[in-house]
C-alpha cells in the first residue's frame, strides 16, 4: 500500500528460487519508472526496518548454485503489444 499511496504503480509480486528470495514490478514511463524504482526500495527498507527484519539487494547473496537476484528490465512499446507481432522477435 505503501507503493500505490505514492502513485508507483505495482504491477506484480513473486517469490523466487531461493528462501526469503521475492521480486515486485512496478510500472512507469521515462523517468518516472527510474524515480519509482529508487523510491519503492526506500520504502522497502523503511518498512523492513519497521518490522524488524532486513533487505539485501546484492546480485548474488547466496553462494553455491542458487539463482541469482539481478535487477532486470522489462521493456515493450505499442508495436511490441500489438496482434502479430511475433515476427519483431
Amino acid at each position: 500500500m505503501a507503493c500505490l499511496d505514492l502513485g508507483i504503480t505495482l504491477t506484480g509480486t513473486n517469490a523466487e528460487v531461493a528462501l526469503g528470495q521475492w521480486e515486485y514490478q512496478c510500472f512507469g514511463k521515462g523517468i518516472k519508472a527510474a524515480d519509482d524504482l529508487w523510491v519503492s526500495r526506500y520504502l522497502l527498507y523503511k518498512i523492513a526496518e519497521e518490522f524488524g527484519v532486513g533487505v539485501n539487494l546484492h546480485p548474488k547473496p547466496k553462494t553455491g548454485d542458487w539463482n541469482g537476484s539481478g535487477m532486470h528490465t522489462n521493456f515493450s512499446n505499442e508495436a511490441m503489444r500489438s496482434q502479430g507481432s511475433e515476427e519483431l522477435f
